[in-house]
């Protein structure tokens, strides 16, 4: 029989974790706040079964967009009550405010000046949805920016927030779409094809490249004051994509075939370079994990192939197919998360980002790494083991470690 999985050393924390609290807390006021959009859907639709079943069919598309914003957050996953807060807030504080700012203050100021009803919708569907749609979407990127700093450490953090917020969006909008469809002309079946089968990326990439990157990029350098240039820049990006979208039925020839010249020449290149800053994107996280992580392996707390392991996907596969076949399955997620998080905290410390906590963050990473490690160790030989824990890179100090494959030779290999 295997030896029990030794206690975890760390104790409780003394205080409540107030990033899970701020989380839960936004969550269920959001989820309040859905009556008012149940209302407005039900209002503007006028059958409640209809919106109902308009609901079933938005599920399509943001099921897409949410698969593919877990593939890509496969890497360094982000805390799911933060995810949960993102798309909620797109799909009802989003709505609800872009309806306020749109009704209540912009219209009544712009609609005076335009002579014709022609001009007011040009106005309000290329220039005033992108601008107010493309704002509120950014809140969730906004709020991790500048309070949740730990959670959010780059580009591809910005992207997965930002297109979460977006599917949220776009599934209360697609609601609207899919039900006014069918009540006037009892067929959903185009309007589902256009904006469920054709683009159900293209929220989620306007706010990406454009909010999510700018404010990603900028979430890697140290002082949070650079929001101030890049949220104006980032909202511009996603503004002008949202307009290119939304303008085409003034400029693109009137038929279907039209359409569809102007989706395979605009759209499907701009889908495929937001697809392709994503790959480089990952690209360079792996790199950075590489890099980081045998900084640790030269002071002794990695092998050179533990880290090559657990900084590729095919060696994640790997370890995690040695922990199935033992039963230590969460506890090797936690480790190759543990692991990642921890290159990511050296790679801030080296370009000056939260520095000050620097030894004391990356002591407590290590310690779990510890623990982690010698309980996987002591079921995997069956007793218990004793293991010498190093001392912190930023002390520079590097006392030797045990590893997995000291204890079982081949533990590395694919059985």
């Amino acid at each position: 029989m295997s030896a029990p999985v030794p206690p975890s050393p760390f104790a409780p924390r003394s205080g409540p974790n107030v990033g899970f609290i701020a989380g839960v807390v936004g969550v269920v006021v959001l989820a309040l706040a859905s009556i008012a959009v149940i209302f407005i859907l039900d209002g503007a639709i006028g059958d409640s079964a209809l919106v109902a079943g308009s609901g079933l069919m938005a599920l399509f598309p943001l099921g897409f967009v949410v698969w593919a914003v877990l593939a890509i957050d496969r890497w360094e996953p982000e805390p799911r009550i933060a995810m949960w807060f993102a798309a909620l807030w797109g799909g009802i504080a989003a709505v609800l405010l872009t309806l306020w700012l749109n009704e209540a203050v912009l219209q009544p100021l712009v609609a005076p000046w335009l002579s014709s009803q022609e001009q007011f919708e040009f106005y309000a569907t290329v220039i005033q949805a992108p601008i107010t749609e493309e704002l509120w979407k950014a809140i969730p990127v906004v709020i991790m920016f500048l309070f949740f700093r730990k959670a959010f450490d780059g580009p591809v953090d910005g992207i997965v927030f930002a297109a979460l917020s977006a599917a949220g969006f776009a599934f209360t909008e697609n609601i609207l779409y899919f039900g006014t469809s069918i009540s006037e002309s009892g067929d959903g079946s185009f309007i589902f094809f256009m904006r469920g089968i054709m683009s159900p990326l293209t929220h989620a990439i306007f706010t990406s490249v454009g909010i999510g990157l700018a404010l990603g990029f900028a979430a890697r350098l140290r002082s949070r004051w650079w929001i101030l240039l890049a949220f104006p820049a980032g909202h511009l990006v996603s503004a002008l994509l949202h307009a290119l979208w939304n303008s085409a039925s003034w400029w693109v020839p009137g038929d279907t075939l039209g359409f569809f010249v102007y989706y395979l020449v605009v759209q499907v290149p701009l889908c495929l370079l937001a697809a392709g800053v994503v790959w480089l994107l990952l690209r360079q996280e792996k790199k950075i994990t590489r890099v980081r992580l045998h900084d640790y392996g030269r002071a002794g707390w990695f092998s050179y192939d533990e880290v090559e392991l657990l900084s590729s996907g095919d060696g994640r596969s790997l370890l995690m197919d040695w922990s199935r076949q033992r039963g230590l399955r969460k506890q090797m997620q936690q480790y190759i998360q543990t692991s990642t998080r921890l290159a990511n905290h050296r790679q801030h410390a080296l370009v000056g980002r939260d520095r000050a906590r620097h030894v004391a963050d990356e002591a407590g990473l290590l310690a779990k790494l510890m623990h982690l490690r010698r309980a996987m160790a002591t079921v995997a030989i069956g007793q218990p083991v004793p293991m010498q824990q190093g001392m912190p890179v930023a002390a520079h100090a590097g006392a030797r470690v045990q590893r997995f494959g000291d204890l079982e030779p081949g533990w590395t290999q694919r059985r």
